[in-house]
Parts: structure tokens; C-alpha cells; sequence
């Protein structure tokens, strides 16, 4: 007898669902002012303007790059497409 609870069709049907909605998310414009760390004496402030879907994502990817020991976040605005 079949299992009914394990259909290799339904994991795609739900992965394209949230491919769709990615598609759809919002992407947000923030202006981030950091502090990073360049050696243990030497801070050197930055700044820049990001556009995402997912900052959290995005300020991860970014602090595994950098030292950041202090940073503000503003949202700027925000568009769908």
C-alpha cells in the first residue's frame, strides 16, 4: 500500500508558492552608519545604502565581511515589484 503522506509533487507545488512570494516582497532602502573595527586600535566609520528584500540576510552577509562594533539602520523608503 501507498504512503500518502510522502508525495515528491507537494514539496514543489509549496517551493514554487514561496519562490512566488519572494518574488513579490517588498524591497526596502536603508542607510546604514557603521563603526568597523580594522585592527584592535583602529575604528573607521562607513556608510552606505543598501536596497533588499531581507536585511536581516543582508546585514549578516555583511558583517561576515567586516568588524562592525556599532551601526544604525534607517529605512529609507520602500517599492514593490
Amino acid at each position: 500500500m501507498e504512503d500518502n503522506d510522502n508525495h515528491s509533487g507537494d514539496n514543489n507545488k509549496h517551493s514554487n508558492i514561496n519562490k512566488h512570494n519572494n518574488y513579490m516582497a517588498e524591497i526596502n532602502k536603508y542607510r546604514l552608519k557603521y563603526t568597523e573595527l580594522i585592527n584592535e586600535e583602529t575604528e573607521r566609520d562607513g556608510e552606505m545604502i543598501i536596497e533588499t528584500k531581507n536585511i536581516e540576510y543582508s546585514l549578516e552577509r555583511l558583517m561576515t565581511s567586516k568588524h562592525i562594533i556599532k551601526m544604525d539602520t534607517k529605512q529609507l523608503n520602500n517599492k514593490t515589484i
